[in-house]
């Protein structure tokens, strides 16, 4: 069956809200004139009566009862795409783990207002990934993942790398560790479950150990943190680490770097893909934090 009028039936849904074609008409800015003709319209589309007229106003026929909550629904869809929409066309939001927000977003993200004045980024921390964005909270997501999921597009921005750093405090002046002597601090894990350190000493040629007092974390960035305030010796996400070690808060105490099978990615849903603020966002993060930049046009 043909489409019936989409005019009418936002007419239809006012006055069936309403009970009242005057009252549609007040609030769709027509004459009640207007409203009975689009009625009538939708009517002789349908071939049945929508409304019958009550003492109290008007009353929906079992058939407009029916009509109703798909016109409803149908609507209320109609109303929530293009908001979202208009708000893309103005806003962003950008999802990470508190550890790449802390570490390599916000450091960062100035440059990119700068760039883009007219967009509001919201950034938004989850640790939990929503692999096919269902949530709509979030319209780009930057990921450590050994996986891709259908649906998405993934660009690769670097390979995880975890090396040993502590606080110089921590060994009050003493000589850096060797990797033997790792065991003698407390050993910091970046989380509850990883095996990150049994990989590295294994790496390393030596024997997974360490210091009974060690301390687990929920996040790469408490781990960090940790070790600079002189708790222990973490490992770190090499990418994660570069001020520190740079303001002498951090020391790498190996080169020795345990590649593993995650990588970080820059992740969007491809009906995103040609969204402007998108767009925008993905080339300025490539640029950004790839280890394998893109070339600068000439």
């Amino acid at each position: 069956m043909k489409l019936p009028p989409l005019n009418a039936l936002r007419v239809f849904l006012v006055a069936a809200e309403q009970h009242s074609f005057t009252k549609a008409g007040e609030t769709l800015h027509l004459t009640q004139g207007a409203v009975s003709r689009h009625i009538q319209t939708l009517e002789a589309h349908y071939g049945l009566p929508l409304f019958v007229r009550q003492a109290r106003g008007l009353a929906l026929t079992p058939e407009g009862a029916a009509l109703l909550p798909a016109v409803r629904d149908a609507f209320a869809r109609i109303e929530a795409a293009s908001d979202a929409i208009s708000r893309r066309s103005r806003e962003l939001r950008v999802k990470a783990s508190p550890s790449i927000a802390s570490r390599w977003v916000l450091p960062k993200l100035t440059r990119f207002r700068n760039l883009h004045p007219e967009l509001t980024v919201f950034l938004v921390t989850v640790t939990a990934f929503d692999p096919n964005f269902k949530s709509r909270e979030y319209d780009i997501s930057f990921q450590a993942s050994i996986s891709k999921e259908p649906g998405l597009i993934y660009h690769r921005l670097r390979s995880a790398r975890f090396v040993p750093v502590a606080s110089p405090a921590l060994f009050q002046g003493k000589p850096l560790p060797t990797p033997a002597e790792f065991r003698n601090y407390p050993l910091l894990h970046p989380s509850h479950e990883d095996p990150f350190w049994a990989e590295w000493f294994a790496l390393a040629g030596e024997s997974a150990g360490g210091n009974p007092e060690a301390y687990a974390f929920d996040t790469l960035d408490l781990a960090i943190v940790a070790a600079s305030r002189g708790m222990g010796i973490t490992l770190a996400e090499e990418s994660m680490i570069a001020d520190d070690l740079a303001g002498g808060t951090l020391v790498q105490l190996s080169d020795i770097a345990l590649v593993t099978d995650w990588a970080y990615y820059l992740i969007y849903p491809q009906e995103l893909a040609t969204l402007p603020s998108v767009i925008a966002f993905r080339d300025w993060a490539l640029a950004e934090f790839s280890d394998s930049p893109p070339p600068v046009a000439s």
